[in-house]
């Protein structure tokens, strides 16, 4: 009787150990892979290095206004390649000539599961970025004081008829107040997409001043420089750039307005800027 029972149990452990086999096999590639992706994500850090230390270490003081503009240009053109893993062209429409209207986001902290807060000053009358990331379960707060919009878009897209500001009006107010408002000064803010047709500017200094910009991770905006050649006048937007990289900030994504074309200078003065925290792959230490 044993050895019947014997001879039955043998297709059973064969298969029980050929599965742990295969169990085993599996994760071993899984962590070949992930070393393959740490390594490739390493070399890129280490090529980083002694870009974002240029950023930091400039003088923009001792610069003359041209040099400024001419340093500014540079820097935003050539994105970190070791902070974001993911990237993705998310949104936009065809206008005459190029697409308009799209963003790009670095997926990593969406793909890990973590929580998505957006927040999306000037949405106008497009706003596929935000009905694809509702679709992605993130909850987007929308504003633009310029269209009439439901109060719900989505199934988690919140409308309001606001702008964003350096200071507080009737239908304008500050960053770091829409924020408390909504109970979100302590919260991570996954996404913050600005439009603002040149608003953004001005901007800048409040959001530093007030740390409004402590928990963001991603910051996205369009930055309309041309008034800014008319001086020119880059010595203070090279400092802002340089006070975001202090914050660990770092370009991660450029594209230049095709729809508006070259401007003054020859130089494409709508540009497209994607900041992102370097915290996810870093850990050890900032570059």
């Amino acid at each position: 009787i044993g050895t019947m029972i014997a001879n039955r149990m043998r297709p059973a452990v064969f298969w029980v150990v050929l599965v742990l086999l295969l169990v085993v096999i599996y994760k071993r590639f899984q962590t070949m892979q992930k070393n393959e992706v740490d390594m490739t994500m390493e070399s890129f850090r280490v090529r980083d290095i002694p870009w974002v230390d240029d950023v930091l270490k400039l003088d923009p003081k001792s610069m003359s206004e041209t040099d400024a503009m001419n340093k500014f240009y540079y820097y935003i053109a050539f994105p970190v390649q070791g902070v974001c893993r993911v990237l993705k062209r998310i949104g936009g429409s065809w206008i005459i000539r190029q697409v308009d209207g799209d963003k790009f986001v670095c997926m990593d902290n969406l793909m890990l599961g973590k929580q998505c807060l957006i927040y999306s000053f000037g949405v106008a009358h497009e706003y596929s970025f935000e009905e694809f990331m509702d679709s992605r379960g993130c909850e987007i707060h929308a504003y633009d004081p310029t269209v009439d919009h439901p109060a719900k878009l989505g199934q988690n897209i919140y409308f309001t008829k606001l702008g964003l500001s350096n200071a507080t009006s009737e239908n304008m107010d500050t960053l770091a107040n829409i924020l408390s408002r909504n109970g979100h000064t302590n919260t991570i803010v996954e996404y913050l997409k600005i439009d603002i047709e040149g608003h953004e500017l001005p901007g800048f200094s409040n959001w530093l001043a007030t740390g409004a910009l402590r928990n963001v991770n991603q910051m996205a905006l369009e930055l309309h420089m041309t008034e800014l050649h008319k001086g020119p006048k880059f010595i203070w937007l090279l400092e802002v750039l340089q006070e975001l990289y202090t914050l660990n900030f770092r370009v991660i994504s450029h594209e230049v307005n095709m729809v508006m074309g070259p401007g003054e200078g020859g130089l494409y003065n709508l540009v497209e800027v994607v900041f992102m925290k370097d915290n996810i792959w870093n850990h050890q230490g900032g570059l």
